[in-house]
């Protein structure tokens, strides 16, 4: 047998048999849509009487050509990638509280007649990392952020 890989999502990845009636056939791709669909063998015999099929045929392609384990195998590689960016979403919704933590812990220790620029300065960052944390989270419209509503309307003021 010869691993012949179509890069394709969308279309599984095959083994050709050079032994196979169905693989050496020029029907190949329609057959292997049928299987996929789950025609009865039956249905595939009378569709190529040329090919002289019998169910034997049709059950050792089968074998090779098996689109469940593709089928298997392309959503692990979906399901791993799903996790991988799911790990990455997270990561950055850590880093975007910590850094948030940080500048309401800053904005409490500054004296706003002595540092009024340095307040701006946090109170800004500390409302990009609230503003970016909603839009990661899909809630850039949350009216529930009483931090956010409270920093817009200390810079307001000024």
């Amino acid at each position: 047998m010869r691993n012949l890989s179509d890069e394709s999502d969308d279309y599984p990845s095959r083994l050709i048999d050079a032994r196979c009636k169905i693989c050496k056939s020029e029907h190949l791709a329609e057959i292997n849509q049928m299987l996929i669909e789950g025609r009865p063998y039956s249905e595939i015999i009378t569709k190529f009487p040329d090919l002289k099929l019998n169910k034997n045929n049709i059950y050792r392609h089968k074998r090779h050509f098996n689109f469940i384990k593709a089928g298997v195998e392309k959503y692990e590689r979906i399901k791993q990638q799903l996790e991988e960016g799911a790990d990455k979403v997270v990561d950055e919704l850590k880093t975007l509280d910590a850094t948030i933590a940080r500048m309401e812990k800053y904005v409490m220790s500054i004296d706003p007649e002595k540092k009024p620029r340095s307040l701006e300065v946090v109170a800004n960052t500390m409302l990009r990392a609230i503003k970016l944390k909603h839009e990661i989270a899909g809630n850039i419209d949350d009216p529930a952020s009483k931090l956010l509503a409270m920093f817009e309307e200390a810079v307001k003021e000024e």
